[in-house]
């Protein structure tokens, strides 16, 4: 198994090999694209009768049900993949630029905003800690990653 280092960035300045990586992350969305519309057209299969009368989830049998789940779980757990790979920025999803892997969010970050992410995470750890919510002291954890 491959484990990313903490905080690796991944920067590209020649042109021609930026030109590359955008052009490869564009077949990956490609091919994702693909298997994404043929979980949804196995899905909209499940929700018609033979006559074409559409069915509610409630009308599904037992096992029409569980295999709609099932393809739902794959279509979320390859969406979530994608999310969280290189191909995009976890935080604004774009595709076309240098990044930042954040390893105890599991995630790539933009240089941008990643840069954002740190900042605000510098700005958080100079205020004093009072009592917190759980909001807040999630969001605080969450800063202390781009430390």
């Amino acid at each position: 198994m491959f484990y990313m280092r903490d905080k690796r960035a991944i920067i590209i300045k020649d042109k021609k090999l930026r030109r590359i990586r955008d052009s490869f992350r564009d077949i990956f969305f490609q091919a994702i694209r693909l298997e994404r519309k043929k979980l949804r057209e196995q899905r909209r299969k499940l929700m018609f009768t033979i006559d074409g009368v559409r069915l509610s989830v409630d009308d599904l049998s037992f096992d029409n049900l569980r295999q709609f789940r099932g393809l739902q779980d794959r279509e979320d757990l390859l969406s979530n993949k994608v999310r969280r790979s290189i191909l995009m920025c976890v935080t604004c999803g774009k595709g076309d630029r240098d990044m930042v892997y954040n390893k105890a969010y599991g995630a790539w970050y933009c240089t941008e905003c990643y840069g954002l992410e740190r900042l605000t995470a510098l700005e958080r750890a100079k205020l004093k800690e009072v009592s917190e919510s759980c909001d807040e002291q999630a969001i605080r954890e969450h800063s202390k990653t781009f430390l």
